[in-house]
């Protein structure tokens, strides 16, 4: 009788202890699949709201009261090799090698020419937009950008305002380290035009110049 207690005593200790086992071993499971999988997703989405926050403070156009340029939901990305020319609707992006260096801020003293620079600006801060005029007599303007940091940002150029109807149709983007020159086969009207500039965080940097002319063909010389 003694032996059958000592017995059963002993079965349920091992018992015991095998559930024991199986719990711990249960623990140890959900911890690791807690660690591999349930933290993870916590951490995407964490990343994803705030990227969502980020861009649709961009889709507002505005930051700190400030307005910002046009945004493209689906920038045009531009990936030409120096010399090449991409076509979007009716604009055209050329590599450049680089920044024209007889470019330069006319002196508004000196007679009318054909041709003018009618902006010469360094990029700055993570979004920026710069006016130019297209007077009566210059029916064609040329925009240089270079972009001199390491990250690609984007560029439209828009009419009247930041946020005006954006004569490139499209906001492109263009990689750090390269040179752009963007223009139409089409004649301006005579207004006020922006250049706009839009980085994702880091600061802009490179030179932006803008050229008229009562001809394509002298702005192309």
């Amino acid at each position: 009788m003694e032996k059958s207690k000592s017995t059963s005593s002993s079965d349920v200790r091992k018992k015991w202890d095998k559930h024991k086992k199986v719990r711990v071993i249960t623990i140890a499971a959900l911890a690791l699949i807690v660690v591999l999988v349930v933290v993870p997703i916590v951490t995407y989405y964490n990343i994803e709201s705030h990227s969502t926050q980020a861009i649709s403070n961009s889709d507002n156009n505005v930051v700190n009261n400030t307005i910002l340029a046009p945004v493209d939901p689906l920038p045009f990305v531009l990936i030409s090799k120096v010399g090449r020319v991409e076509r979007v609707g009716s604009s055209f992006f050329k590599r450049e090698s680089g920044i024209p260096a007889m470019l330069k801020k006319d002196d508004p003293k000196n007679p009318p020419q054909s041709t003018q620079t009618v902006l010469v600006e360094r990029l700055s801060g993570t979004q920026m937009s710069k006016p130019f005029t297209v007077d009566k007599g210059y029916h064609y303007a040329k925009i240089w950008v270079q972009n001199k940091g390491k990250q690609r940002i984007a560029v439209s150029i828009s009419k009247d305002s930041p946020t005006g109807a954006l004569v490139t149709e499209r906001v492109v983007t263009i990689a750090g380290g390269t040179n752009w020159s963007i223009y139409t086969t089409k004649p301006w009207e005579s207004a006020t035009y922006y250049v706009n500039f839009v980085s994702n965080g880091s600061p802009i940097k490179g030179v932006a110049v803008a050229r008229v002319g009562a001809r394509l063909a002298e702005l192309n010389s």
